[in-house]
């Protein structure tokens, strides 16, 4: 079919290349069939520092603040996670995975837009952004708009 020509669910994963600069450096990335990835999928991910080689490294990033902290907590957490994405990048770690897995009674998670939102524009300020791949591990995205809106705002895959 024709749009098989010109389409693709295809998603790249990891540090890209300045395009405009004249660096010779190898930058490996990460090819996934499409951007919505299985729980295996996401596992392999997390995982991919012994499957790679090396070659890849993954941090992931917890996007929930205790319930205690009520809503004042939020503000603290995303200047958290805003900070642990820029050491992590600074470690070499090539893929963050912004999670809220930890969500529950006692832990609120950032809502997945704001924290992609603001990790990929603190990331961008720091001139870091191209440096690693961002992805979101939600319950919060149920439906295809969600999906894209978090593309749009800096995710890799979800």
């Amino acid at each position: 079919i024709r749009e098989e020509l010109v389409m693709s669910l295809v998603s790249i994963i990891g540090p890209r290349p300045n395009l405009l600069g004249h660096s010779a450096g190898n930058f490996l990335r990460l090819e996934v069939a499409q951007p919505i990835l299985t729980n295996t999928d996401l596992e392999k991910i997390r995982d991919i520092d012994n499957i790679a080689g090396g070659a890849f490294r993954t941090r992931t990033i917890d996007i929930t603040w205790p319930a205690g902290e009520g809503a004042d907590g939020m503000e603290k957490a995303i200047f958290r996670i805003c900070q642990e994405a820029t050491e992590a990048v600074l470690a070499d770690y090539t893929i963050l995975v912004l999670s809220d897995r930890e969500a529950g009674e006692n832990r609120i998670p950032v809502p997945s837009l704001l924290a992609t939102a603001a990790v990929h524009n603190h990331l961008i300020r720091q001139g870091l952004r191209m440096s690693t791949g961002i992805v979101v591990e939600t319950g919060e995205a149920r439906e295809v708009h969600h999906f894209c809106v978090l593309a749009g705002y800096g995710a890799e895959a979800i």
